[in-house]
Formats: structure tokens, C-alpha cells, sequence
């Protein structure tokens, strides 16, 4: 299974004492609430490796809707590139839900080189807890152990569905995030110089936990403009781009909206780097 984002890394732990968003009784989070995603909201980038321009991107924020249950946000991702052997075509939307960010679905088309993709990712439910009928819908659902799990659902286009690799239902925690929905966190943390913060809510259990490391502050000129920005080392194991051993480091507007100027990541071929070139509504 691959996305838009974690597929990246095909273009191409931070150690110490850690905060650890812990669960709240219940089994809620007890993460600094983001009352709403900016709806309007259209930022472009460009897409480089090494020196080479491979390409260009958007992410959109839509108007929050109901979705399963769910008031969520609609955030489209758009990558458009390739370079040397490699061609990318990638487009997904995530619902994402407010107050604690979680994901409720996300539907993926992702054709890179000969692979292509077509499926739902469901994680279900109103409040987290992914109450839905599962199965044909692919609505997360309980297990007969009371855990919650999410779906890949195959849709209509796909050339293979899913990777073989990874599971087609699997056990998630309640909130649970996906790649795209990990871009926001920054928006629910106070980004205290040095610190780290542990997140155990990827929706896949062996990428669980995301980890949050602040690097630096510095100011950065992009083709959009110059911008004073947090750099976040940003670990979530076994998911390409954010995988450990890639080094990939997220660059946020040093500001209460936390707006993505800049992502970089190590590649066999060189430094990957999503840089902004726009912004609008």
C-alpha cells in the first residue's frame, strides 16, 4: 500500500527523552485541539531530486462535511513528476476530522512507473471508535476483541489493488492518523525548542509511533517568499519518505498556522525536496 506521500521515497529516532501524547481516560487523547483545518486553503510546491526538477504538487483544503458520522475536512494531496526511470501521478483525499486530528478515510489513486493503485482507506466512525458496518462498505469497525481496525477497500481503476505486502484490515488505535493527517499534527503542538514528541496513532500498528523531534529555527527563502520556520525531524517507521533512515525533515511557518514550506528526505539518488512555490484560497 502507497500514497502520494509515502510514495516520495520511491522518487527518491531521534534519541533522548520524549513527550508522550498520552491517552486521556477513556481512550481519548489529550493533544492540544485544532478546532478546524484552513478551508480554502491551496498551497503549490515544487518537486526537486538533487539538482534535477521532477515535478510539482498541491494540497487543498476543502469545507468541512459530514463523513460517516464524522464533521472532517477534505485534504487533497496532487503529486505530478518523475525523473530518470521513475514517473509519478499520485492523487488522494483524506477526511480529516478536527479537535484531536484523526483520520476517518482517504481515497487513493497513486501510478508510479507500472504500479497503480485505486483503493479506500476507512477508518471509520463518528468519534474514533470506527463504528460502521465494515465488510462491503469498508467502514472501520470493532473487533470480536473490542479493538479497533481499519479497511483497505479496493476501487474501481486499480490494476492490482493494494500491495500483497500489507494487510487488507488490520487493528488501529482510536484517532487514528494517516500519512497526510501527520502533515497537520504540527498545528496541535507547542514546539518547545529541542523537544520530542511521541504520537501512538499511525493507523497502522508497525509504523506506530509517530516521533517528533524540533531541530532548528531559521528563517527560509522559498520561490513563495521568505518565511521564519520550525524544522521537525519527523520518524514513522517503515513508511518510505518517513522512515528512519531517509532523515526527512518538515519545515513549518513558525506560527500559529504551521503552514508546510519545505520537505526534505535522503534517496539513493539523492536529496528529495518538496519546496513551496504558492499559496492562495
Amino acid at each position: 500500500m502507497r500514497s502520494a506521500v509515502l510514495g516520495l521515497a520511491g522518487l527518491a529516532l531521534v534519541a533522548g527523552p520524549a513527550r508522550i501524547l498520552a491517552q486521556a481516560p477513556g481512550g481519548g487523547h489529550t493533544d492540544p485541539a485544532v478546532e478546524a483545518l484552513p478551508a480554502g486553503e491551496r498551497l503549490e510546491y515544487g518537486l526537486s531530486l538533487g539538482p534535477i526538477h521532477a515535478g510539482h504538487a498541491t494540497l487543498t483544503v476543502g469545507e468541512a462535511a459530514e463523513v460517516e458520522g464524522a464533521r472532517a475536512y477534505p485534504v487533497t494531496l496532487q503529486v505530478k513528476g518523475g525523473a530518470l526511470f521513475l514517473t509519478l501521478d499520485d492523487s488522494l483525499v483524506s477526511w480529516i476530522a478536527a479537535g484531536p486530528l484523526r483520520t476517518v478515510r482517504s481515497d487513493r489513486s497513486v501510478h508510479e512507473g507500472p504500479h497503480r493503485e485505486v483503493y479506500r482507506l476507512d477508518l471509520g466512525g463518528a468519534d474514533g471508535s470506527a463504528a460502521g458496518s465494515g465488510g462491503a462498505s469498508g467502514s472501520a469497525d470493532a473487533d470480536s476483541g473490542g479493538g479497533l481496525r481499519y479497511h483497505i477497500v479496493p476501487l474501481p481503476g486499480a490494476s492490482g489493488g493494494p500491495s500483497a505486502d500489507r494487510p487488507r484490515s488490520g487493528p488501529m488505535p482510536r484517532d487514528a492518523l494517516d500519512d497526510v493527517a501527520v502533515l497537520f499534527l504540527p498545528r496541535s503542538l507547542p514546539l518547545d525548542p529541542g523537544a520530542d514528541y511521541v504520537i501512538p496513532r499511525f493507523f497502522r500498528p508497525s509504523s506506530d509511533p509517530v516521533r517528533i523531534h524540533v531541530a532548528e529555527r531559521r528563517s527560509m527563502r522559498t520561490p513563495a517568499g521568505t518565511f521564519d520556520v520550525v524544522g521537525l525531524d519527523v520518524v514513522i517507521p517503515e513508511t518510505g519518505l518517513f522512515d528512519a533512515k531517509r532523515k526527512a525533515r518538515v519545515y513549518v511557518t513558525d506560527d500559529a498556522d504551521r503552514t508546510l514550506v519545505q520537505l526534505t528526505a535522503e534517496t539513493a539518488l539523492g536529496k528529495l525536496r518538496l519546496y513551496l512555490t504558492g499559496e492562495g484560497e
